[in-house]
């Protein structure tokens, strides 16, 4: 039987302690520390323990359960971030479980915070120490749902576990595989942050693409007001109409020349606007 952090064991209680109990296989012994005690032992009995380094970096052991068991994973929240080295992920024990940055992309805004859910399974370092490593592709497959033709449009939530080529890759809490594609972020998510996303496709597969975008017409609402909200800070006119050019109006409004039509068009069918000479106006409340 091996002893290392990160496996479940069976030890025999050897003798108390003041800080708690040691614990032996009959070769070494292990500490137990009283915090880590959840009912009361015995001296002689054999009880099944988890082990793990503890902050001094001596081999311990826990009669609590970690969220991971053996070799599977779980998911974990995030409860500190160390800047240059990592994260913290809370496993259900007194220690915390380490993830490097090693794991973590490049542009540091995408890293996780306090409160993300990341899933992760067990690894160790060069030094034998106990760590986790983010899981993706087949482990989480076997954990999903397929999602049926009634989800469409339909809000879902869950966290981001995954950045592919063009997007991103959500593990919904239906248990869904969702992906939201470059094109439907409002903003790019971080790395274990729950989004609320709404379905616009489901494959064969039962697999989902999902949106952050609002449906058109609650989107030609908000893009509507914010046309006018600028007009209004600037005397009630901007130099921008429906021939304005797409760069121009990317530039100004962050929308698609598309959208800033539509928007227009709603205005004008209400009567709230005017167009003249490449300007657009905002006409008097009667």
């Amino acid at each position: 039987m091996e002893l290392k952090p990160g496996y479940t064991v069976t030890l025999e209680v050897a003798r108390k302690a003041k800080f708690g109990y040691f614990l032996s296989d009959g070769k070494t012994d292990i500490l137990m520390h009283e915090n880590d005690v959840e009912e009361e032992v015995e001296t002689g009995s054999h009880i099944e323990v988890f082990l793990y380094h503890d902050h001094q970096n001596r081999l311990s052991a826990t009669t609590k359960k970690p969220l991971i068991q053996g070799e599977g994973f779980a998911w974990l929240e995030v409860v500190s971030v160390k800047t240059g080295h990592g994260l913290f992920l809370f496993n259900g024990i007194s220690r915390d479980l380490f993830l490097s940055m090693d794991e973590l992309p490049s542009d540091r805004n995408l890293w996780p915070k306090p409160g993300d859910k990341l899933p992760v399974s067990y690894t160790w370092d060069k030094k034998g120490r106990l760590m986790s490593r983010l899981v993706k592709g087949q482990p989480i497959e076997e954990q999903s749902v397929r999602a049926t033709e009634d989800m469409m449009s339909k809000e879902v939530k869950g966290h981001v576990y995954h950045y592919l080529d063009e997007g991103a890759a959500i593990f919904t809490e239906e248990g869904y595989l969702a992906y939201l594609h470059d094109n439907e972020m409002i903003k790019e998510p971080r790395y274990g942050e729950e989004v609320t996303v709404r379905v616009i496709y489901v494959r064969e597969d039962g697999r989902i693409n999902v949106t952050m975008h609002p449906l058109r017409s609650e989107r030609q609402e908000d893009d509507a007001e914010k046309l006018v909200r600028y007009m209004e800070e600037r005397g009630g006119q901007m130099p921008y109409w429906d021939k304005s050019q797409p760069e121009d109006i990317k530039h100004r409004f962050n929308l698609s020349k598309a959208a800033f039509k539509r928007a227009l068009g709603k205005l004008l069918k209400e009567k709230k606007i005017e167009q003249r000479e490449g300007w657009t106006y905002l006409k008097e409340k009667k």
